[in-house]
């Protein structure tokens, strides 16, 4: 009587023993469950606030980019009005000084260079 005593009792905690595993699982599962899901949450904010980022600094690059553009605009515009008052006579003396440069040397060496300066009718 006393193995069969000693055998119930081995199996009754064998028994519980399984019954703790499968707690022991259950918990464990669940805890994983847990961090996959906070895991989950953080890469989820964390993709927002490099979405967020994202479009500031492109709005910022934006802003800046065509507040650049404007500047250049407004130089350009500044630059042209300038140039546009100088006289004729200026930009032809200023273009006999840079023509030698830009005509061929065998041109410029034959004197053909003078007829450039003459006004066409």
């Amino acid at each position: 009587m006393m193995e069969k005593d000693i055998l119930s009792r081995v199996i009754e905690v064998e028994k519980e023993i399984q019954e703790k595993l499968r707690e022991e699982k259950g918990k464990s599962l669940e805890w994983l469950e847990g961090v996959k899901r906070e895991a989950e949450e953080e890469l989820a904010r964390e993709e927002e606030r490099l979405r967020e980022y994202y479009q500031k600094t492109l709005d910022d690059t934006g802003a800046e980019a065509e507040k650049q553009a404007a500047e250049l605009l407004r130089d350009s515009v500044l630059q042209a009005e300038r140039l546009s008052g100088i006289s004729d006579e200026v930009l032809g003396r200023i273009l006999l000084k840079y023509l030698p440069r830009i005509l061929p040397e065998e041109y410029a060496a034959a004197g053909r260079a003078e007829k450039v300066r003459e006004p066409a009718p």
